[in-house]
């Protein structure tokens, strides 16, 4: 083989080799164990317990960053309006680290200060433009905060209310990315008055974050280019079959 061959050859072996080093790995196996946490027996205590207490701590610092960013408001007595649902967490490794991720939704404090301020006031309150807010957040093996971000829902000028995380999926092989199904609904709309109309009005949709690195930093990016914002798109399987035609 000659010079230029060689080189030719090295290149496609170490470009092949980054490839397959930052393919964004998921899947539900937290703390080394080698199943996943749905299948671990109602038997084994000791695994189970751990994993409930990584999740513990894993809300516990959340929700520190989120109210010392001003994002959640903070009131004595009460609970932070975080909805964590059971569908939005995951491990992952990509570019050989490990992370822990949750996908959730929460009231922000814009609108817990209106809320507040419509109960003094004795009036009728309003919603706020974003003030239920889909989240997707990432930590690192320790739980320190790798990265975050809001999911954009522009509809209705922003008219929205994110109202829970149906599911948490990678994007499909060949893609660093997760994919997020959410439930929202516009804020214009007047509320259901009757309980078999709660839910009629919800619009359903799924989102890609893809996921990079820069200068050994996580960034996560919204990418609605294929999936288009908004879709009706209600699961991870045909979010991942819509990218596969798109070919991104």
């Amino acid at each position: 083989m000659n010079t230029i061959a060689k080189l030719l050859f090295s290149a496609y072996l170490l470009s092949a080799s980054v490839i397959s080093y930052a393919e964004l790995r998921l899947d539900i196996k937290y703390l080394g164990l080698s199943q996943n946490f749905n299948d671990i027996p109602s038997s084994n205590r000791a695994d189970y317990d751990r994993v409930v207490a990584l999740w513990d701590k894993q809300k516990e610092e959340i929700t520190a960053d989120l109210i010392v960013s001003g994002e959640v408001l903070n009131i004595p007595k009460r609970t932070p309006p975080i909805r964590w649902g059971g569908s939005g967490h995951a491990h992952a490794i990509f570019n050989g680290k490990d992370y822990y991720i949750r996908a959730f939704y929460y009231q922000n404090a814009k609108q817990t200060q209106e809320n507040h301020q419509s109960t003094i006031e004795n009036r009728e309150g309003i919603a706020v433009p974003g003030g239920g807010v889909c989240m997707l957040y990432v930590q690192d093996k320790d739980l320190n905060k790798a990265a975050s971000l809001k999911i954009a829902l522009p509809e209705n000028n922003f008219g929205t209310w994110c109202n829970g995380v149906d599911g948490l999926g990678a994007a499909g092989k060949g893609r660093d990315g997760v994919i997020v199904a959410l439930s929202y609904y516009l804020t214009g709309k007047a509320p259901a008055k009757k309980v078999q109309d709660i839910g009629q009005g919800w619009r359903y949709m799924t989102v890609l974050i893809r996921w990079r690195e820069e200068n050994g930093k996580l960034i996560l990016t919204q990418d609605d280019s294929c999936l288009g914002n908004p879709n009706k798109i209600k699961d991870i399987p045909s979010a991942r079959k819509a990218l596969d035609k798109c070919g991104v």
